[in-house]
Formats: C-alpha cells, structure tokens, sequence
C-alpha cells in the first residue's frame, strides 16, 4: 500500500512540477500581449468653444457641450504573434445639433507587448512612440507617446499613483506647448478685416493630456486632455478659436476600462506568480513525500512484523 502510494504522489508532484512551469513559461507570456481581434469605444465630454464651420453660421460656440468618441477595431488578419494592427476613428461632436468639430482616421500597428508603434501593415499616418496603450508592467517614468494633432511623440511624464475604482494607476502628464501646424486663408470678415477678401492665418495647436494607466497591462483606465487649437495673425494676434475644450473619458467608460484592467491583471498574476509558485511547492513537497515511501517500504513492513511477534510487556 505504501509503495503505490508513493508512485500516485511522484506522478502527482512531477504534474504539478509540469503544470506550473507551463503556466509560468508558456501560458503567461501568451496571455501578456495586447488583442488582435481590440474592439473599444472609449467616450469623453466636457464643455468647451468652437468654431463653427457650416456655411449659414461660421461663428464660435461657447458654451458647447461636446462628446469625444474613439472607435478602435482591430484586424486580426493583418496582426501576427507580435504586432496587434487597430483601425481607429474619433469625431468630436456638439451634442445639441450633432454637428461634427473634429473627424480623424488612423491605422496603428503596434508592438502587443511593449505597446511601441511599429513602421508596418499599412499603418496611416506613421507612428512613433505609444498610442493606444502602455507597456504590460508600465513603469514610473516618462514615455514618449504620441499626438495625432502634433503628428509626433511627446514626453508623457510619470506624476504620481492614484486609485480609480478600486484600482492601481499610475498617472502620467503631457504637456504641449502651442505649435503652428500650417497656415490657413480665412475671408477678413472673420479676421476682423472686412476690407480684405482673405487674410493668412496660421494653425497654433496647444494640450495638456492626463493618462491614468493600470501598470501591469497597460491598459489606459481614464483619459482627459484640455485641448487648444486657434488662428493666429502672423504677427502671433489671436484671431478665433478653432477648438478650446476639457474632455474626459464619461464614467461608463472609466468604469469598464477599471474593471477590464482589474480582470486582466488578476489574471495575469494569477498564471505568473500564484499558480506556478502553489503548483511547484506542492509538487516538491509531494516528490520528496512519494520518493520516502519507496525508498524506505520493506523496512517498515519488517519492523511490524517484529513488534508483532512479542507480546506486551515480554522482555
């Protein structure tokens, strides 16, 4: 019986032995790498002026109630082992009439562990730098991420942790000092010259982005960015707002993305630390347990026999 009991805990223990080494080697390093198949629509509001473009209006709005959305779809067909390939489309609207302020379209190859852009898979426009995550175990520090607007990475810097919903993040900043983005020709009237059919204009683009990021999937739980974009004189006189808004991710889509990257975390702890260390203890606990009993049966059996042989209290 001891002898059969020791083979069971052997074969037991090398399973588990097994088990958590490929937990910790192979099924980990699969699970720590962004979607191919991403589908999100995160959404921020606020409150902000704009200009409008329609033919019948062409005057700033202030006061406006604005919705960003962010459409991202990945293509599986076109992402491989290491590179997730997103499709992404975000329009600002004015939620009283709908009326679209800003329209962009990207394709974004990125690298599914590190985050980092990759030049490949027709990704448009080129990109540098992080775009739609962070690293999987974000560190505190700064990270170049990038800015569709300024059409380049900037230095986004690691501020402090911070909890949102019951979850870790680490909070990063991005400041970008106002930038001319190209010229624009405006009729004078708007310019405040009616005397001149058209004035030059120059494109100045300025923001402050806040990115709050669960550490270790990278996953961007909150967003918020207090974007500036305005026609200025050559001479640098502010003519009109284009665009001068705060808009941050709504609370369902800070909610989801917190309980996202809770899940996703778990998990990921769950098959790199939990798992391999509980299986590998008891495995070799259960090695050492069922090598003992076969090392050592004929012994025992041989020393029942003896005390058996005597009865109590002979000499």
């Amino acid at each position: 019986m001891g002898r059969r009991l020791g083979y069971v805990l052997v074969f037991v223990g090398l399973f588990l032995l097994f088990f958590g080494l490929f937990e910790r080697f192979y099924a980990y390093p699969r699970l720590k790498k962004a979607p191919l198949d991403q589908e999100s629509a995160p959404v921020a509001v606020g409150t902000g002026t704009y200009f409008n473009r329609s033919p019948d209006k062409l005057r700033e709005v202030q006061g406006a109630q604005l919705k960003n959305v962010r459409t991202v779809k990945g293509d599986p067909k076109a992402g491989t082992e290491d590179v997730a390939v997103w499709d992404s489309f975000t329009s600002t609207v004015d939620l009283a009439d709908r009326g679209v302020i800003t329209a962009t379209q990207e394709r974004i190859a990125l690298d599914r562990v590190t985050g980092q852009s990759v030049n490949c898979c027709g990704e448009n426009p080129r990109h540098q730098g992080l775009t739609l995550k962070f690293p999987f175990d974000t560190k505190k520090q700064t990270y170049q991420f990038w800015d569709g607007p300024a059409s380049r990475a900037l230095p986004a810097v690691f501020t402090r942790e911070e909890t949102i919903q019951g979850v870790k993040v680490y909070r990063f900043e991005q400041r970008i000092d106002p930038v001319t983005l190209g010229g624009q020709e405006i009729p004078g009237s708007l310019a405040g010259d009616p005397g001149a059919a058209t004035v030059q204009t120059n494109v100045v683009y300025s923001n402050v982005k806040t990115i709050w990021v669960e550490p270790t999937t990278g996953i961007i739980v909150k967003g918020q960015q207090d974007v500036n974009q305005s026609l200025e004189s050559l001479g640098g006189e502010h003519v009109l707002t284009l665009l001068d808004a705060v808009l941050t991710y709504d609370d369902a889509t800070v909610d989801a993305n917190a309980a996202d990257a809770a899940d996703s975390a778990s998990q990921l702890r769950m098959l790199s630390t939990i798992l391999p260390i509980g299986a590998v203890v008891l495995g070799l606990a259960l090695l050492v347990v069922g090598l003992t009993l076969l090392r050592a049966p004929e012994g025992r059996r041989v020393r029942r026999a003896e005390g058996g042989s005597h009865p109590a209290g002979a000499v």
